[in-house]
C-alpha cells in the first residue's frame, strides 16, 4: 500500500504540499515523512514525500534503502519547493521557502514559526510523533494497511532507540517511544522485535559495505553543519577506516571536504557495533579544538592519543553521546 501510493504520487497530480525530510535522509527522515505524506493524502490532502538528498548517494543507506524502491521516490533536487507548501519533518532549522506552513520534529526548537502548525517534542524517534498525528487506532481499520504501517514505524523506532537498550533511556528514547511501539507491535504481534533489529543494524554497520563507499561518501552520508562546525557520523571504527587509508591521505580528505563544506572544524563521530552493543568515539579535527573540549566538560569522555594529526580523539565512556546531545553544547560557543 505504501509503495503503491508513492508510485502514485510521485506524478504530484493535484498535490499543494510537500514533506521534506532532514538533510541526512536516514530511516526516520525518510520512513516518517512517507508516512506523514500517506497520512494527509489520505485526508483528502495530497501529500508528496521528498527525500533531502541526492538519488545517486541514496544507496549508501543501507538499512533504508532495502524497505523502498528507489524510483519510487522524489529527491529534493527533482522539485521546485517553491510551487507547494512545505512541511518539515525531522528538522525545524533550515528555511527553504517563504510558505513553510508546519512541523514536526524531535530537535532542539531553532525558533523557525511556521503558518499553521509546529510539533517539536524530545522524542527518541520522530516517527513517534508521526505515529501519534496519525491517530493509528482511530484512522486506520484495514488490518493490511495497518499493519504494514505498524512495521514501518518499529522499525524506524527500534534503530533510533537501538532497540530500547537501558543505558539509552532519556538519551535515545523516551516512554512515548515505546507506547507507539508496544500499540503498534499489537498491530501487528507476528513482528520480531529481536530479528528485525539485528537485520537492520547488520546491514547498517556492515564494515565491508561502508568500506566500499569512499571517504567523501561516508562523511556525507549522515552529515550537519552548525555555524562553522560540520558534524558527520560513520558507521565503523577510526582503525576499520585506517587500514583503508593511511593518515596522510585522511588529512588531505578531511581539508578538501572542509574547504567545500566551509567548515573551520570537523567533528566526526565513530559509531559501531561490538557485542550488540553500541560504540562511540569522536574526532575533533581542525580549529577550535580546546575551545569544543572545554564545552564537553560536563560529559564523559575519555581523551586518548589520536593518530590524526591536529586532532582530538575522545572515547564515549557510556557510549550515549549522539549528534543530538553534542552540537546545542558546542553552538553555544557561537551564542555566546
Amino acid at each position: 500500500m505504501i509503495n503503491q501510493f508513492l508510485r502514485n504520487i510521485k506524478l504530484l497530480q493535484n498535490v499543494k504540499q510537500l514533506v521534506l525530510g532532514n538533510p541526512t535522509a536516514d530511516m526516520d527522515s525518510c520512513v516518517g515523512s512517507i508516512l506523514l505524506a500517506y497520512h494527509l493524502t489520505q485526508l483528502q490532502i495530497p501529500t508528496a514525500p521528498i527525500i533531502n538528498y541526492n538519488r545517486e548517494s541514496f544507496k549508501s543507506h543501507f538499512e533504508t534503502a532495502e524497505l523502498f524502491d528507489v524510483n519510487d521516490l522524489i529527491f529534493i533536487n527533482e522539485v521546485d519547493l517553491y510551487q507547494y507548501d512545505l512541511i518539515l519533518y525531522d528538522h525545524n532549522d533550515i528555511k527553504y521557502t517563504n510558505n513553510q506552513i508546519g512541523c514536526i520534529d524531535h530537535h532542539e526548537d531553532k525558533g523557525q514559526q511556521f503558518s499553521q502548525f509546529k510539533k517539536i517534542e524530545k522524542v527518541g524517534s520522530a516517527v513517534t510523533l508521526v505515529a501519534e498525528y496519525m491517530q493509528l487506532e482511530k484512522n486506520y481499520k484495514c488490518k493490511q494497511e495497518i499493519g504494514e504501517i505498524a512495521q514501518f514505524i518499529m522499525k524506524t523506532i527500534l534503530i533510533d532507540t537501538f532497540n530500547f537498550q537501558q543505558n539509552q533511556y532519556q538519551i535515545r528514547w523516551v516512554l512515548k517511544d515505546k507506547e507507539i511501539f508496544d500499540l503498534c507491535h499489537s498491530f501487528y504481534p507476528q513482528f520480531d522485535a529481536k530479528q528485525e533489529y539485528q537485520h537492520l543494524t547488520d546491514l547498517k554497520y556492515d564494515v565491508k559495505l561502508n568500506l566500499q563507499l569512499s571517504l567523501k561518501q561516508q562523511l556525507l552520508k549522515d552529515y550537519k553543519k552548525f555555524y562553522t562546525i560540520g558534524y558527520s557520523v560513520i558507521f565503523i571504527k577510526l582503525q576499520d577506516l585506517m587500514q583503508k587509508y593511511p593518515e596522510d591521505q585522511l588529512i588531505n580528505e578531511f581539508n578538501q571536504f572542509m574547504i567545500k563544506e566551509e567548515c573551520k572544524s570537523l567533528i566526526i563521530f565513530f559509531v559501531h557495533q561490538q557485542n550488540d552493543q553500541i560504540q562511540r568515539s569522536m574526532i575533533i579535527y581542525g580549529e577550535y579544538q580546546q575551545k569544543i573540549l572545554q564545552q564537553l566538560t560536563q560529559l564523559k569522555f575519555e581523551l586518548q592519543h589520536s593518530p590524526i594529526s591536529n586532532s582530538l580523539l575522545l572515547k564515549d565512556i557510556d557510549n550515549i553521546y549522539s549528534r543530538k546531545i553534542i552540537e546545542p553544547l558546542i553552538s553555544q560557543l557561537f551564542h555566546n
